[in-house]
């Protein structure tokens, strides 16, 4: 029995330069979820305001709204292997940029917010192309699978990485600055995990400009009711539950009575029950359980922030993130490899550029939540979000029962031809 659900659970990793640029996702990953954490931390120790925190994720926001649905153009019309080349080098340069300026005591929230502009447009294109080269690596079959273990792995950095960033952090010698040019060489092997793989395929143009190419991503979704479920769904939720993160440090120190710096533990809990789900989920990726199951996981979701809203301790916040781990990871894996089972490979890029406006989205609202926070209170802003998240998934799955019955009639009518002529 558990060798079974081993070989059905990774057996993507069986070919091999799909596990290649796997490793190489994975450790980009883990410099992207320590990030999330030092430049939380900078920015409420540079002003104390929750504000400042969701104005840093405004740059990312920013970018990704405005580049995203260009980058998926881009990586559905060029080799993958060399967008993510020059897309990962960037980022490393961004990053030690930032730890530069950081050391030398000259780091500002203007300047922190654009690192997040630049990051947030480098994603917007190496994002989607990664995604995309998933689609060439592995046969039809094991896609689903794939795209759950990606998102195993990313869920896997989320427990790693605030470890790591808070640990480093800790170190005198080596702080938020130490920890930036840190991230910066973690990308060194990033990069030199692509030269392990074969070049990249360009997939042919679909319109004369890229104009054209996204209006045919854009109606490629539209006209595929259950993937513009799914989009929308994901968008909606990332939008209202997952700027949880910027009302954290003002929760710990204004509600709880802890440091800021707690951030770290209570968001690797959140990752470890995500790692654990996601593993149990990716089996199902493709199964008929998984929009159910997805929407499991949204429900878990929104209920675990209305329990942290609540939390009159931080035992009891540590077992909300517990819980808010476990309906993220759910959510997640399940949602990205029904987003992938039911595009075309040709739109695999311009389709993921698009779910990824959910960051941008995230990103912009981001600055709006912390306001909110300073204004009324970091409880209530949470409990915003939780009412948010319950409505958008019971939604969803409204919409994808009304899809089901109707593809369902179109079915029954388009068989009763055939079946007059047999008679």
């Amino acid at each position: 029995m558990f060798t079974r659900w081993r070989k059905e659970t990774f057996r993507a990793l069986v070919h091999r330069d799909y596990r290649v640029l796997w490793v190489g996702t994975t450790l980009a990953f883990l410099a992207f979820m320590m990030s999330s954490v030092v430049q939380a931390v900078v920015a409420f120790e540079l002003t104390g305001r929750n504000g400042a925190v969701g104005f840093v994720s405004l740059g990312m926001g920013l970018a990704t709204v405005l580049v995203s649905p260009f980058g998926g153009v881009v990586a559905d019309r060029f080799p993958k292997k060399r967008l993510l080349f020059v897309g990962q080098s960037l980022i490393g340069l961004n990053f030690a940029v930032v730890g530069v300026l950081i050391l030398a005591d000259a780091i500002t929230i203007p300047l922190l917010a654009l690192s997040t502009l630049v990051m947030g447009a480098v994603f917007s294109f190496i994002g989607p192309a990664r995604q995309a080269w998933i689609g060439e690596l592995l046969p039809q079959e094991d896609l689903p699978n794939g795209i759950a273990l990606q998102q195993v792995g990313m869920t896997l950095t989320r427990v790693i990485g605030p470890f790591l960033a808070g640990g480093l952090i800790g170190l005198g010698f080596v702080g938020t600055g130490g920890t930036y040019l840190f991230m910066a060489g973690m990308f060194v092997f990033v990069v030199l995990t692509l030269a392990q793989l074969p070049s990249s395929k360009a997939v042919a143009r679909g319109g004369r400009s890229f104009r054209d190419d996204l209006a045919l991503g854009v109606r490629h979704i539209g006209e595929r009711p259950r993937l513009l479920v799914a989009v929308v769904s994901f968008i909606g939720v990332i939008m209202a539950g997952f700027s949880y993160f910027v009302v954290l440090p003002g929760l710990l120190e204004n509600e709880l009575g802890r440091s800021s710096k707690d951030m770290a533990l209570m968001m690797a809990v959140s990752a470890a029950s995500g790692f654990v789900v996601s593993i149990g989920v990716a089996s199902l990726a493709g199964s008929r359980y998984a929009w159910t199951l997805m929407t499991l996981g949204g429900l878990v979701l929104g209920a675990s922030i209305a329990l942290l809203a609540s939390a009159g301790s931080y035992a009891v916040a540590l077992l909300a993130m517990l819980v808010l781990g476990a309906g993220t990871g759910m959510f997640q894996v399940l949602n990205n490899a029904l987003v992938m089972r039911e595009a075309e490979p040709a739109y695999y890029g311009r389709v993921m550029s698009l779910t990824m406006l959910a960051w941008g989205v995230n990103g912009l609202v981001a600055y709006p939540f912390g306001a909110l926070a300073d204004r009324v209170g970091e409880r209530e802003t949470l409990g915003v979000m939780a009412a948010g998240v319950v409505v958008i998934v019971a939604a969803t799955w409204l919409a994808a029962q009304a899809v089901g019955r109707r593809s369902e009639g179109t079915e029954a009518r388009e068989s009763l031809p055939a079946a007059a002529g047999g008679e």
